[in-house]
Parts: structure tokens; C-alpha cells; sequence
């Protein structure tokens, strides 16, 4: 049988890649930082700690070899090193990067994008051959860059590199979607959309993911691919879906331009150009079709959203989300806003 580690198979992003190999019929052992999860974690998955920056502790998961590592949080380069170091004990390798790498002509990133003139310009889609930032460890996406270029320099196995956009799925930590979740569950009737609701930040459902790793992992190869939803809604639709799904009616107030006031309209997709991944390399190289719609990857993290929220405080469930600088449900500033314009809430 076939053997894979998941080095941080606790989260979203683990949990659905584990359980796909799974039922490839993969033997998977998946590290978790923290407590091993338990029921309902997926069956047939060996659970084990592991401390990320532990070298010697790594070399104890893999063991003598594994045919398979996929690594969900490769951070910095001194990660890509730790894998190095393991040498021909691993048969291959596939590492989560991520869509922000990239960068653009004026060297503008989704780092540095906090406004209209910031925010980069992409070509619709951006092709994995588009330039990316310069390796560094300033921020998340310079690390990123970073481990990509280890590994692509120097690993002694195959290597897919997948860059994934916004992530979605149950078990999510910054549930983008939570932003028009809890406001149907407070019975708010106006969203506020800047930028007419056109907005674009292409999500990449957990089940896609997998289903992109499952491919890459039964055809080593040294590559890197794009991973993102076929369908991609804009935040109007996103928040149509919501509704849709739990039978409720928003008004959408559309704003031309960005958020028109501070707490007002910033939703976590509020970006002025479309962020919108080029796919046709995953579908010529390993014949990748998507597992799930957005609406129907959606449907089942609403539900579990809903019953994972109900009695708790969302910042204990979605503590990454509750991070998020402006604050997402300042419900006195947008009231404050419509009846500025004349609308009710």
C-alpha cells in the first residue's frame, strides 16, 4: 500500500487532502500541532503530534521512508529545509503555496494592496508563469516565495507546488463567508457591496484541493499549478448563494468605488480588480475537473458553520476571521451609513 504523511493535517486544508487519499487507498498518517483530533475526524488517518520546527521529530514521522509528504504549512524556507533533509526517504512531495505570491509589472502584491492605487494588476487569469514577489521573510507570500524556490532548486524528488486562492470548507478558521452567514443568522436585511458587488477573489473549495493533491500525488512530476474554484463568484454571489441556502432575502446596497466609510461595506473579498487563477495547466497536465461547484462546496460548510456557531461566541470559531482588521459586523456604522443615503436597514 501506498504511504503519505500530511505535515498539518488539523485543518481545513489537511483534513479534506488526508481523506481523499484515504479513499484513493493511500495509508495516511496526519501531524497535528495540537491535541489529535477525534471523532468525528475522518477514518483510516494515524494521527500523530509533531512541532513544525522540530527536525528530528519530523525524521520520526516519516520513518525510514514514504512514499508521499504533502505539506499544508511549509511557512518559511527553514521548512523546505527540513524536508531536504529528510533525502531519498521521500518518494515525492507536494507543498501548498499560495495565489498571493504573485506580483505584478510595478511590483504591487495582494500584501501591500490596502487601496485602489496599491492593489495590483493582474492579467484575468494569471497564468503560473506570471512573475511572483522576491523570496525574503518580510511577509507571508515573500515566505512563500521562498520555500517554493528551495524546493524548486534543490529537492532531490518530484515536487508539485500548488497555489491555492481563498479557502473554503468546514473546519475553517477564516471562513470568508461567515460575513454574510452571521448576518442572515442576526436577521440584517442590507449588505453593503463597494465597487457595485463585482468584486473577485477566487475561492478554492477544500474538496477541489484535494482533489488537485490526489491527482498530483498518483503522478509525481516537478511542476506548479494554480488551484481554484472553475465558477468563481463575485461577492454579490456569494451572498446570493448564502441566501439561497438558508431562506433568507438580503437587500444589496451597491457602492461604485471602495468601502464608503470606515467598518462599512469592507468585506473580506472587497478588492477593486478580479483575482482569478489560470487552471488550464492542472486540467492539460494532470486532467483535473473540479470536485464541487462553489455552491455545492458551499452548502456543506453553511450547515456546519451554522451548528458549529450556535451558543458560541464566532471569534472562538473562527479566531483567523476575527483577526481581520476592520471590524466586520459594525453593525451602528453601516446603519449610520444608510441613513446617510436614505436607506433602512
Amino acid at each position: 500500500m501506498r504511504t503519505a504523511v500530511v505535515i498539518g493535517g488539523r485543518g481545513q486544508s489537511g483534513l479534506a487532502i488526508a481523506r481523499r487519499l484515504v479513499e484513493d487507498g493511500w495509508a495516511v498518517t496526519s501531524t497535528s500541532s495540537g491535541p489529535i483530533p477525534g471523532p468525528p475526524s475522518p477514518p483510516g488517518i494515524r494521527w500523530t503530534t509533531l512541532e513544525r520546527d522540530k527536525v528530528d521529530d519530523l525524521g520520526g514521522v516519516i520513518g525510514s521512508d514514504v512514499d508521499l509528504v504533502v505539506d499544508v504549512t511549509a511557512m518559511a524556507p527553514s521548512h523546505a529545509m527540513q524536508l531536504l533533509a529528510l533525502g531519498d526517504r521521500i518518494g515525492s512531495a507536494v507543498v501548498i503555496s499560495t495565489l498571493s505570491v504573485y506580483s505584478d509589472p510595478e511590483g504591487r502584491s495582494l500584501d501591500g494592496g490596502t487601496d485602489e492605487a496599491s492593489f495590483p494588476h493582474w492579467p484575468v487569469p494569471i497564468p503560473e508563469d506570471w512573475p511572483t514577489l522576491a523570496p525574503g521573510n518580510d511577509t507571508y507570500s515573500t515566505r512563500k516565495v521562498a520555500v517554493e524556490m528551495v524546493l524548486r532548486q534543490e529537492a532531490p524528488w518530484p515536487v508539485t507546488i500548488v497555489r491555492p486562492g481563498a479557502i473554503h470548507g468546514r473546519h475553517s478558521r477564516h471562513l470568508r463567508e461567515w460575513y454574510f452567514i452571521k448576518r442572515v443568522l442576526d436577521r440584517r436585511r442590507t449588505a453593503i457591496l463597494p465597487f457595485l458587488g463585482e468584486s473577485v477573489f477566487q475561492p478554492t473549495a477544500t474538496v477541489n484541493l484535494a482533489e488537485l493533491v490526489s491527482l498530483a500525488a498518483a503522478q509525481p512530476g516537478n511542476r506548479t499549478l494554480n488551484c481554484a474554484d472553475l465558477d468563481p463568484p463575485s461577492v454579490a454571489e456569494i451572498s446570493s448563494i448564502v441566501d439561497d441556502l438558508m431562506g433568507w432575502s438580503t437587500q444589496r446596497t451597491l457602492v461604485g468605488g471602495p468601502p464608503p466609510a470606515p467598518n462599512v461595506g469592507d468585506h473580506p473579498w472587497a478588492v477593486p480588480r478580479p483575482v482569478i487563477a489560470d487552471m488550464r495547466r492542472a486540467r492539460a497536465e494532470l486532467g483535473y475537473s473540479q470536485n464541487a461547484t462553489y455552491a455545492e462546496a458551499i452548502s456543506d460548510t453553511v450547515g456546519w458553520a451554522v451548528e458549529e456557531s450556535a451558543g458560541r461566541d464566532w471569534r472562538e470559531v473562527f479566531p483567523t476571521l476575527a483577526k481581520y482588521p476592520p471590524e466586520l459586523f459594525d453593525y451602528a456604522a453601516e446603519d449610520a451609513y444608510l441613513a446617510s443615503t436614505g436607506t433602512q436597514a
